[in-house]
């Protein structure tokens, strides 16, 4: 990550700006608080680390980036033993909260993701699990809808209306997946999602007939998220997401499909239960109390009537 350090003593920037660098980040700013660090452009950073005083008012404006204070104390204790140190600043960094939204609460990266994917039929069947949901700690959706790049605008304006609470964001470059978040992948480049679980859109279109593709994506987020990716296959047509889904599988995740009697179109789940993997399947109600009861959310929430 691109990172900015703020810190009053050179010494403690110093060892911080070693750090970081030894964990893989490009340091773009080391600075005291004060005119330089106001003036740095921000909006360059992936994370701001500052060293904390106990005065909030030392606390630089908030921006658009992953923050992390750091107190005098946790500095001191790099004396000890250097590695182990280094090692709890990777966490520490992991565990960073970025603040989304109107409401000014932090929100941490996602530990887990699911992948929502349909095509026909699919805009009314996910926001209806996306108003049913309810969001939890340290979990993530990403959502693949089949249609044009004149159509995507609009379904984002419908996603923020219809899926109040949650957090809605387009996929781009340097984004990461956030607990609270539904993330919508464009259907113009190919997303690919980094080792450190950052997002990359590449400059190279989808290839095949399906834009965006399910099963491309699933393929990344397999990859980078393991067992803790899971994948939801919608109303569609055709057989987007039957190999996506043995990628989330062969990672240890978990697959569910929407039934196909409650479809506008059946031949997406039915590709994927073909394969004879899905953990579950059911109409849209169902599958939302069942993703809320495995998160230990209320089951009830917002009724939704089975399509």
């Amino acid at each position: 990550m691109k990172v900015g350090v703020i810190a009053q003593h050179p010494a403690a920037r110093a060892l911080l700006c070693r750090a970081l660098e030894e964990l893989g980040h490009v340091v773009l700013l080391d600075a005291a608080p004060g005119p330089t660090a106001a003036a740095a452009d921000h909006d360059r950073f992936d994370l701001l680390i500052w060293l904390g005083t106990g005065d909030r008012a030392d606390r630089p404006p908030r921006h658009d980036c992953f923050e992390l204070e750091l107190e005098p104390a946790f500095i001191a204790a790099a004396d000890a033993d250097y590695s182990a140190w280094k090692r709890y600043l990777r966490q520490r960094i992991e565990s960073a909260p970025r603040f989304v939204g109107d409401s000014g609460q932090p929100a941490a990266r996602a530990e887990r993701v699911w992948l929502l994917a349909a095509s026909t039929g699919g805009p009314d069947a996910v926001e209806r699990f996306l108003a049913a949901t309810i969001p939890t700690p340290k979990l993530a959706l990403l959502y693949v809808q089949h249609l044009t790049s004149t159509h995507f605008p609009q379904l984002v304006r419908q996603l923020a209306i219809r899926a109040p609470r949650w957090h809605i964001q387009v996929a781009a470059t340097g984004n990461y997946f956030l607990e609270g978040t539904l993330t919508v992948v464009a259907p113009d480049h190919k997303l690919r999602i980094n080792r450190d679980r950052g997002m990359r859109i590449l400059s190279t279109p989808w290839p095949g007939p399906y834009r965006p593709s399910a099963d491309q994506v699933a393929e990344t987020l397999a990859l980078a998220y393991r067992e803790s990716a899971g994948m939801i296959v919608f109303s569609g047509m055709g057989d987007d997401g039957a190999l996506g889904s043995e990628h989330i599988r062969e990672h240890g995740g978990e697959i569910w499909a929407q039934r196909p009697d409650t479809c506008v179109a059946s031949a997406m789940p039915e590709a994927v239960l073909a394969r004879g993997e899905v953990d579950y399947s059911g109409d849209v109600a169902a599958l939302a109390r069942r993703f809320n009861f495995r998160y230990g959310t209320p089951a009830c929430g917002p009724q939704v009537e089975a399509s």
